[in-house]
């Protein structure tokens, strides 16, 4: 039987139309870009057009691939982006130091596996002790309004976000329980420096959400950096209110944090943001305060302007604690602060 032109086309057309329902890939991303103001005791003042003051900025390629069977592949690239200046971000090879160049995938490289069993990733991704620091704190981990600033460690801040050569496992759906674990190789001949492994547990529902997390980094130069921290929020409509408690130790030297943090929406596009934290050092720094407040309005669902202030104060004769890296205190007990005036478009 001869086969028209036109059916060949149509049989060729049904064939992709099917590849395409087995498999998608989409490119992702945003851009977050501010005209800032920072002040800091001690240091004089600066103005810049920086960028991640409400999310971070990125370029990334994700999709997956149905197996069949209720089986699915998937892989995420994504890289950090600075388009004030238009470099690339920052990766860490073996947990232990941070290594800049070109494009690079640092804020995620993973392929994955899926099913009715959950999920099992191999690559750079998301610590478990990171997740609560960005879910329950009312600015995240951007910007002057972040809280970040005073749950960081003060040393050591390679493993606190990320870690590379990492293999996680990533519960199902189990009702309103979710749940991580993960482990990673520094990849070091003869010793274990740069290894990690941590867990992270949590339940929400409806309004409510509570989790827990941790994560251990060996380090034989400072000690074990052991992250943990628990965070909860409630959404009572008319104000989502959310707390964050969090330990860092690294050898002899503790910082302990605590914030509580509000979002209210504003009529249909707006929403005012504020937090109080504060941090308590042990063997490191000194103990410190942080404040701010803030506003989002939304011009769609991809662009939002945005405006935040932040103080961060440090006590006794500390300096060690800012509101943003760089933009620190050098008076002892000193202070520093910024305000930011920005745009995020998501693509």
């Amino acid at each position: 039987m001869k086969l028209s032109p036109i059916a060949i086309g149509l049989a060729l057309a049904s064939v992709g139309v099917a590849a395409q329902a087995q498999s998608s890939v989409t490119i992702f991303g945003l851009i977050d870009t501010n005209v800032s103001h920072f002040s800091a005791s001690g240091s004089g003042s600066v103005n810049q057009l920086g960028t991640d003051g409400n999310l971070s900025s990125r370029i990334g390629f994700r999709g997956t691939e149905d197996l069949g069977g209720g089986l699915k592949a998937g892989f995420h690239l994504e890289a950090a982006i600075n388009p004030d200046v238009g470099t690339g971000g920052s990766t860490s090879a073996d947990n232990l130091k941070n290594q800049s160049g070109g494009l690079t995938f640092g804020r995620r490289s993973t392929v994955s596996l899926m099913g009715n069993w959950g999920e099992v990733r191999l690559g750079r991704d998301y610590t478990p002790g990171f997740w609560n620091l960005s879910k329950y704190s009312a600015f995240g981990t951007n910007g002057v309004g972040s809280a970040a600033g005073i749950f960081y460690p003060l040393k050591a801040r390679i493993t606190h976000v990320r870690a590379s050569n990492s293999i996680g496992y990533h519960l199902p759906k189990m009702g309103g329980l979710f749940g991580q674990v993960m482990v990673a190789r520094g990849e070091q001949t003869g010793n274990n420096d740069g290894n990690v492994a941590g867990a992270r547990v949590g339940y929400a529902a409806g309004p409510f959400s509570v989790a827990i997390g941790t994560t251990t980094t060996k380090i034989a130069a400072l000690g074990d950096f052991r992250q943990t921290n628990i965070g909860g929020s409630y959404d009572f409509g008319v104000v989502e209110v959310m707390a964050l408690w969090g330990e860092n130790k690294i050898g002899d030297s503790k910082t302990r944090s605590q914030s509580i943090g509000v979002q209210a929406p504003v009529g249909k596009a707006g929403e005012i943001r504020a937090t109080i934290g504060t941090v308590n050092a042990t063997n490191i720094g000194n103990d410190a305060s942080h404040f701010a407040v803030g506003y989002v309005h939304k011009l769609s669902k991809r662009t939002v302007l945005y405006t935040t202030y932040g103080r961060v104060k440090n006590k006794g004769n500390g300096t060690a604690f800012a509101v943003a890296d760089g933009i620190g205190a050098t008076s002892p007990g000193g202070s520093s602060s910024g305000i930011q005036f920005g745009i995020r478009h998501n693509f």
